[in-house]
């Protein structure tokens, strides 16, 4: 089968879903929804929390690491 055939098959379906009337209803709608306020609730806070402790690893790293090894102080 040629690329071009499979490409213009997927197409076809494609167009064929989105013309069906079995789309997204009410329900549907309202369980994204609830999942992503559920997600900012509980997600969201520990994602800050992960991201300050990172930079704090960060910091630290840069500050031994990087400038004292790469970039020494000189003697004068």
């Amino acid at each position: 089968m040629k690329i071009g055939n499979r490409i213009g098959r997927c197409i076809c379906c494609i167009r064929m879903r989105l013309k069906s009337n079995s789309g997204f209803g009410m329900n549907e709608l309202l369980g994204i929804a609830a999942a992503l306020i559920i997600a900012a609730f509980i997600i969201i806070p520990q994602l800050k929390e992960f991201a300050i402790a990172v930079m704090g690893d960060l910091d630290i790293w840069w500050r031994d690491e990087i400038t004292d090894t790469i970039f020494p102080k000189s003697g004068v």
